[in-house]
């Protein structure tokens, strides 16, 4: 019986994925809500005691790869009633709608862009309360992963108008791919094989930096080679005194996976950086590493962040967003 119902509820968020898509998403308003901000809508009878806290113990679950403790998301709750009667609601960006009825079948479904854009609505429909919280965290890792391509779709489309053309052009004219950025970012240092652009200001600094190198073997993904790759890539960037310069730190072992980048086979990994040297600084990064589409050369871009006695989770998804929008040459992916 368990096995059907997870059937059912699977094949409930294919049917999903394959019918909702854009739609007519070009007319949509945009989305609204906080940065990995999650609205769950849920009645009384069903949002309170036990329940809700293994809700909020769940999505509220340390968010990997800081060098303080911030939460994967911020939670609001809503009644269904208000979200029905409220359009203001209904443009929040990530939506978790658990409804419970003896009539319901336990199914769960992804719609995309269904009232807003870019947006991601899970829908929980369950026949007993008891099942609310099994089924939210066997859905984790897809609801974490949707709402993050949203979030890299919100700051993407937020950079549309304001972006630093001349750099974008100088970063496509010496690797062949394309990035997009802000025009609060400027060049640091560019050669054929290294850039490193930046944005500052009196609270935090982000960066990006991306270093290509031709591809050898299987094991150019194995994690030791990457965070030794990344090392030597970290030394070129300086710190602010005298011989200090960017390191990996390997005190706290780094987190990697496999993840879907823009349909590249790539590894993701999650880590702190420190200064080597004199100075006392560091934070978190977030490093891609993928293949090209002709097979030739391994792409590292890394995004990090430094903001001294401040949240961190935010500025690292900014950064997270900018090496996402990563593009190939078309006649190099056509390969």
């Amino acid at each position: 019986m368990k096995r059907t119902l997870l059937v059912m509820a699977m094949a409930a968020v294919a049917a999903l994925y394959a019918s909702c898509g854009n739609g007519n998403a070009g007319q949509k308003r945009g989305s609204s809500g906080k940065t990995l901000e999650l609205l769950v809508v849920a009645n009384k009878n069903v949002y309170f005691g036990s329940v809700k806290d293994s809700i909020l113990n769940i999505l509220h679950q340390p968010q990997s790869g800081l060098n303080q403790v911030e939460q994967s998301f911020d939670v609001v709750n809503i009644p269904i009633s208000s979200l029905e009667n409220t359009d203001m609601f209904k443009a929040h960006r990530s939506l978790i709608i658990i409804s419970v009825a003896d009539s319901n079948r336990n199914t769960v479904a992804k719609a995309n862009d269904r009232w807003s854009q870019p947006q991601v609505v899970f829908e929980f429909r369950l026949s007993s309360r008891d099942s609310v919280v099994p089924f939210l965290r066997r859905y984790l890792p897809l609801i974490k992963t949707e709402v993050y391509k949203c979030e890299h779709a919100r700051i993407f489309r937020a950079y549309r108008g304001v972006e630093n053309y001349k750099l974008m052009q100088k970063i496509r004219d010496t690797f062949g791919f394309d990035i997009t950025v802000s025009n609060e970012y400027y060049l640091c240092n560019i050669s054929s094989d290294f850039v490193w652009l930046r944005k500052e200001t009196k609270d935090f600094s982000i960066g990006v930096i991306i270093k290509t190198m031709p591809y050898t073997k299987t094991t150019d993904f194995d994690q030791e080679v990457i965070l030794d790759r990344l090392d030597n890539t970290m030394q070129r960037i300086p710190g602010p005194v005298d011989s200090s310069y960017m390191a990996t730190e390997r005190r706290i072992e780094a987190q990697t996976q496999r993840v879907e980048f823009n349909d590249r086979y790539c590894v993701e990994t999650r880590g702190l950086w420190h200064l080597q040297g004199k100075a006392f600084l560091g934070g978190p990064y977030v490093n891609y590493t993928l293949l090209s589409p002709d097979g030739e050369t391994i792409v590292m871009i890394t995004g990090y962040v430094m903001a001294p006695g401040k949240n961190k989770r935010d500025y690292l998804m900014q950064a997270e967003s900018i090496c996402y929008t990563l593009k190939f040459a078309k006649k190099q992916a056509d390969k």
